[in-house]
């Protein structure tokens, strides 16, 4: 095999792997959380209200939620139809990402780069448990490279399409997501003294376009929440979805001054999540700035791209300094910093062998490391053998023996080869092994099933413990039972947690438990879940029991 077969292999292994992600179970709470709006958006055939629990609902705009209540509509409710359209985005964006850095570096560095970004950790789990961050991925990058486009080329059409995909972000997140556009814009045009493109009032047109291409969700937050005053959002009246939209859901958040504040910020959070969040590429992450910069800093080179690195170090600098922090907040600037790392391992080949050696120590010991953890992992968690674990390990082995095998394939690339299949092969182990033997303990999941196959209707306790899987897996007609009248609904059938029976019990009301489940917060993993030996010592239950 030649590096250009090696490199298309691992392309498939990771699309295949991607695919097989599609189809667990979504995680609760927040991938839950949103695919239950996005199923009552589609079941009530409303695009324009956002509902949960029967309450209005402000915190995240409504693009993802139109795309998931149309993959509805087309694939039915379930876990592939909510994960399929953030999937189909973020593979977008690597299509964009190889577009930009084939027209900014070479086609070399572009397979490179798409490589990276679709093996960093981060993308990986982004991919299987859903949320925003695919989508924004894909639209940042998109619109960067259009406008990157209409910068190089003057075209009218690629300032619409970098307006549009703009829109997207915001319409996906909030303002906060022009900050990497602008930063990546305006780092460019500046550094390298564009400053006749940087003041043109073109860009008061884009802020119109942008603008306009955001009307459809500031006309839905109108309806729903403006033009309703009387509506209580927050434990408060009067609360503007616009207002919201435009500062309080990401900025609000950022400075502790909107309705969702009370979060404590560390200045270095993003800087040691990055050596997890894109391993295995993390630590060549940052040599790749330092060197970019090294090169820069006396003479500026106009022949390269400077998007990537103001993006990534604009957004690394405002998410660190911010009270709310998330470390998947990092993975909207992966592309740029797969470019930027991508570059890094292209002008290896040419660097001193002092170099090429740290490289290799480090790339070696990162992926020696994590081939080292899977039948630990394993040994202490699962009883039987995964058969496509096993193949695609073999397939693994096979591409790392064909690597070493051609003596043509430079040193570099086999090395880059080797951490990104060892990888791979440990993804496969979280998506085959380690995942679902977790997600089994989601027993809301099971739950509903359950009440789908043998119940008529089921009822939940308002105002208490929200059910994220159940309200989404659940098929049945369901009643929301106040808690001081739970005594009055006899013979009806609730599913609660442990907490919520202790309190049954606490009232004295009389019931009988038709089924339990297993229950435990999977996206919070302690020692003892992971280990089989103790798991049920720490697993709780929730319950459908039947009013007596």
């Amino acid at each position: 095999m030649n590096t250009k077969q090696i490199l298309i292999s691992i392309l498939v292994l990771v699309g295949f792997i991607t695919f097989l992600g599609l189809f667990l179970d979504i995680m609760a709470p927040d991938g839950a959380l949103y695919a239950s709006i996005a199923k009552t958006m589609y079941t009530n055939n409303d695009f324009t209200n956002l509902f949960f629990l029967d309450k209005d609902w402000l915190d995240k705009p409504h693009l993802p939620f139109w795309l998931t209540a149309l993959s509805f509509k087309i694939f039915g409710v379930n876990s592939f139809a909510y994960k399929l359209p953030a999937v189909f985005v973020f593979l977008f964006g690597v299509w964009i990402t190889y577009k930009f850095t084939r027209e900014n570096y070479n086609k070399e560095t572009a397979i490179l780069a798409v490589i990276i970004l679709l093996t960093s950790l981060h993308s990986v789990l982004s991919n299987f448990d859903v949320r925003a961050e695919p989508f924004l991925t894909g639209f940042i990058i998109a619109s960067v490279y259009y406008f990157h486009k209409y910068i190089k080329f003057n075209t009218k059409i690629n300032l619409v399409l970098g307006c549009l995909f703009a829109a997207f972000s915001l319409m996906t997140k909030g303002t906060f997501t022009l900050i990497p556009i602008a930063a990546a814009l305006g780092g460019e045009l500046i550094i390298k003294k564009n400053w006749k493109q940087l003041c043109s009032p073109i860009w008061l047109v884009a802020l119109i376009l942008m603008f306009l291409f955001t009307l459809p969700e500031l006309y839905t937050l109108y309806l729903q929440f403006d033009a309703h005053p009387e509506k209580t959002v927050f434990g408060e009246n009067g609360i503007s979805g616009i207002k919201f939209f435009l500062w309080d859901s990401q900025f609000g958040r950022f400075f502790n001054i909107g309705p969702i504040v009370n979060y404590e910020g560390n200045i270095f959070f993003f800087i040691h999540t990055i050596l997890w969040a894109f391993l295995p590429w993390s630590v060549l992450f940052y040599l790749a700035l330092f060197f970019k910069i090294k090169r820069n800093f006396k003479t500026i080179n106009k022949n390269e791209e400077f998007y990537s690195i103001f993006s990534t170090l604009t957004i690394i600098f405002v998410f660190s300094i911010s009270k709310f922090q998330l470390s998947h907040y990092t993975n909207i600037v992966f592309p740029f910093m797969a470019i930027l790392t991508a570059d890094f391992i292209y002008k290896l080949k040419t660097h001193s062998i002092k170099l090429q050696k740290t490289y290799t120590l480090i790339q070696l010991s990162i992926a020696i490391g994590i081939l080292l953890l899977i039948p630990i992992v394993y040994y202490i968690m699962i009883d039987t053998l995964d058969i496509v674990l096993f193949l695609i390990t073999v397939l693994c082995a096979l591409i790392i023996y064909f690597t070493y095998s051609n003596q043509t394939i430079h040193k570099v690339y086999k090395v880059f080869i080797t951490s990104s299949v060892i990888f791979l092969a440990f993804y496969t182990f979280l998506i085959t092994s380690f995942y679902p033997t977790l997600l089994k303990y989601q027993g809301g999941v099971y739950a509903a099933q359950y009440a789908n196959n043998t119940l008529k209707k089921v009822s939940l306790i308002k105002g208490d413990i929200p059910h994220f899987c159940f309200e989404f897996y659940n098929n049945l007609p369901i009643i929301r039972v106040s808690p001081e009248e739970i005594a009055k609904h006899k013979n009806e059938i609730i599913y609660l947690s442990q907490h919520q029976l202790d309190t049954l019990k606490a009232q004295e009301i009389s019931y009988s438990i038709i089924k339990e489940f297993q229950n435990f917060r999977i996206t919070k993993l302690t020692f003892n879940f992971v280990n089989k030996a103790t798991r049920n010592t720490v697993v709780d239950k929730t319950y459908l029991v039947a009013i007596n």
